[in-house]
């Protein structure tokens, strides 16, 4: 559709042509109008509409005022005007000026029309003409900047600028890695999509590389807020393609001779696209931070040896065993935390992952023979490990299949026996709990039993019944207990063993603790005056 603005100090004209025309049966629509010239010349900078329609006299200032001020910034403009037949001699004169016809007052619709045919015919071959020539500005810098990349041109700076038909203050390079359904036809239109919106509005340049599209952007991005928002426009863009995007920038450059150095980075942050936690444009100094921090984890890593797949197979048979989707997800990040160190490429790391779920799952059928189904579901989850595209896509698909997996083996059956031992702890903090015991009371290999509450609780049980404990100790302190009394009541015999545990979990010791809360309660002691206990 073209826009139409239509200018006249009547509001009759304004109303009648408004709707005496079915514009859009013609390709135009009415997107606003003007009571006089300065009004119009205010709606044409906001709007810059394809034809104006105006009348040549109006109060103030006339129809040809406007036009000649809106030419001095848009020549290219058109105009269409009103006049009656005592202007006639006015009217062609405005038409040496440029317009591009005129009506005679009233207005005849069958004229009107005529006239808006004629010049939706103008309107078309021109932006067929600004297109083509666009289109092809468009392929030529595309291949200056495909030449300057990918075959080494040598050229002084200028000369570059000058043959791409850039003098920006700064290049940046950012590079898209797309996946969607196969398409024969969609690489050529969704690069025009985006050539559209970056080309044709100086925005910057689309050309191709091995693994996608690149931009080289005029106006560079420097925050992750801006990274952000370029990806989010990228995705309304692209989104009627249902395309999965990855996105890298380089490192501003104030040269075009430095444009392959921004092209460099972004690919090489984009090489590592695996470890992307994010759905945004990742920044080159974003690489950089990441880089140090994985140095670190390296160098603990190594302090304590390298990541035994095999115990973190059995972390995870236990998990599934007690059929506890928590436990699953902790072991899952624990994996992420001690293989990525070890295992930096996206294949490494898609291996490990796949040997420790290998691991657990032969051990789980192994343990439940009657599902005879467990290793097709074992080969089904090893083959959607190597198609994932992200390390967190990787852990998503891996957690809902396994909890899957926990559901057709019943659910949380197992799970109800470390209920009990925790709530058996809870309710008797003050005897002598030992995990031997609790595993002969519940039918349990001791071992087997640690490993499974550690990984149910994320706790070992020593911890775990310490921190209980400590709880119950602080509600009788409250009740205002003496120390001594307290720590017998808990379970520990040396009242300085006592004291040791409870500063090191509450961060204060027991007397200190007591002494806090009595000058609380002395402070809030209520009318009746009945005495703290001691």
């Amino acid at each position: 559709m073209y826009k139409v603005l239509l200018v006249d100090d009547e509001p009759s004209i304004r109303e009648g042509l408004t709707t005496i025309i079915d514009w859009e049966k013609y390709g135009f629509q009415v997107i606003a109008t003007a009571a006089s010239g300065r009004e119009a010349i205010t709606r044409f900078e906001e709007l810059e509409p394809d034809l104006t329609i105006i009348d040549i006299r109006m109060p103030g200032m006339t129809g040809l005022d406007v036009i000649e001020e809106v030419r001095q910034h848009h020549p290219g403009s058109h105009f269409l005007i009103l006049s009656g037949y005592a202007d006639f001699d006015y009217a062609k004169k405005a038409i040496s000026f440029g317009v591009d016809g005129y009506l005679l007052k009233p207005v005849d619709e069958e004229e009107i029309i005529s006239e808006l045919e004629r010049i939706s015919v103008m309107l078309t071959r021109e932006r067929e003409t600004l297109a083509r020539h666009a289109g092809e500005d468009t392929v030529y810098r595309e291949h200056q900047i495909e030449a300057l990349l990918f075959d080494s041109l040598e050229g002084t700076e200028t000369m570059e600028a000058n043959a791409l038909g850039l003098n920006w203050s700064q290049y940046q390079v950012v590079l898209l890695e797309m996946h969607a359904e196969p398409d024969l036809q969609r690489g050529s239109v969704v690069k025009r999509r985006l050539a559209e919106t970056f080309d044709q509005k100086d925005r910057g340049i689309v050309f191709s590389f091995h693994s996608g599209l690149g931009l080289l952007c005029k106006e560079p991005i420097l925050t992750v807020q801006s990274a952000q928002r370029l990806y989010d426009e990228l995705e309304g863009l692209l989104g009627e393609w249902n395309i999965l995007m990855y996105a890298a920038a380089g490192q501003p450059v104030d040269s075009t001779a430095d444009i392959a150095h921004s092209y460099n980075q972004a690919n090489s942050i984009l090489g590592g696209r695996f470890l992307f936690a994010e759905q945004r444009i990742m920044l080159w100094n974003e690489d950089e931070k990441s880089k140090i921090s994985s140095a670190s984890i390296v160098v603990n890593e190594e302090e304590s040896g390298e990541p035994d797949e095999a115990e973190l197979a059995d972390k995870l048979y236990y998990a599934l065993d007690i059929r506890s989707s928590e436990s699953v997800m902790r072991v899952l990040t624990e994996m992420e935390e001690r293989l990525i160190p070890h295992h930096q490429t996206e294949q490494a790391i898609k291996t490990a992952f796949s040997q420790v779920f290998s691991l657990a799952i032969n051990k789980l059928a192994a343990t439940n023979q009657h599902m005879q189904s467990l290793m097709q579901e074992h080969s089904v989850l090893i083959t959607e490990v190597y198609h994932q595209l992200t390390l967190l896509d990787l852990k998503v698909m891996a957690a809902e299949h396994l909890n899957r997996l926990i559901q057709r083996m019943g659910g949380g059956s197992k799970d109800t026996v470390l209920k009990q031992m925790i709530e058996f702890i809870r309710r008797n903090p003050g005897e002598n709990l030992k995990l031997e015991v609790l595993a002969e009371v519940f039918n349990y290999n001791s071992s087997y039993l640690g490993k499974l509450f550690k990984n149910h609780t994320g706790e070992y049980f020593n911890a775990f019944l310490d921190k209980v404990r400590m709880e119950k100790a602080k509600e009788l302190l409250d009740e205002g207990l003496k120390v001594h009394q307290v720590a017998a009541r808990v379970g520990y015999a040396n009242v300085d063993y006592f004291h040791g545990k409870f500063k090191k979990y509450v961060g204060e010791s027991p007397s200190a603790y007591k002494q806090a809360r009595e000058l609380a309660r002395s402070q809030s002691k209520d009318s009746s005056g009945e005495p703290e206990r001691e």
